[in-house]
């Protein structure tokens, strides 16, 4: 028996033979022997549409298992793309302490150059007293400036007082008698 398909006319052509026998033949035997072979090749195309019917529940099984499997690995990819994205969060962050803590080696190794803040102190108040001693001396100094500056005025006062009385004096002899 050759198999045609799901779509029923293997039946129809053996059940349409069947009729033509049993109208054409009035011999029982070959009645019997047409029906055992309707009845076998019936059997046969029941065993294929069994076949058919296992076959297009795995199918139907299988196109179930993988849309399970597809969503599954949509899941995943969508897990995997949030994880991926986390990622590259912590990875700008880590980006941006490792700038920091550059910033900071740099700021620090320029730090490091420079004495500790106890020494400059010390040499800031060293400087302090030295500035204070220098204002003191230059206060001091500006004084006695000022001092001379009115000693040398009364010098040069009395240089020229002594002048006037030297030329009054010369004026009274040369008008003496002589």
């Amino acid at each position: 028996a050759k198999y045609d398909g799901a779509n029923g006319a293997r039946p129809k052509k053996l059940l349409t033979h069947m009729l033509k026998i049993a109208a054409t033949t009035t011999d029982p035997e070959e009645l019997e022997a047409a029906h055992n072979s309707f009845l076998k090749d019936l059997a046969l195309y029941e065993f294929s549409m069994g076949k058919i019917q296992i076959v297009a529940d795995t199918n139907l099984r299988e196109v179930a298992a993988y849309k399970e499997q597809q969503a599954a690995l949509a899941g995943d990819m969508q897990r995997l793309s949030s994880e991926i994205e986390s990622l590259k969060v912590k990875v700008a962050h880590e980006r941006l302490v490792r700038k920091n803590k550059e910033e900071y080696a740099a700021l620090a190794s320029q730090v490091e150059k420079h004495p500790p803040r106890s020494q400059t102190q010390k040499d800031q108040e060293a400087l302090n007293e030295q500035l204070a001693s220098i204002e003191e001396a230059t206060a001091r100094h500006h004084q006695l400036m000022e001092k001379r500056k009115k000693q040398l005025a009364l010098i040069l006062h009395q240089v020229e007082h002594l002048k006037q009385s030297v030329l009054d004096t010369e004026e009274d002899l040369a008008a003496l008698p002589p």
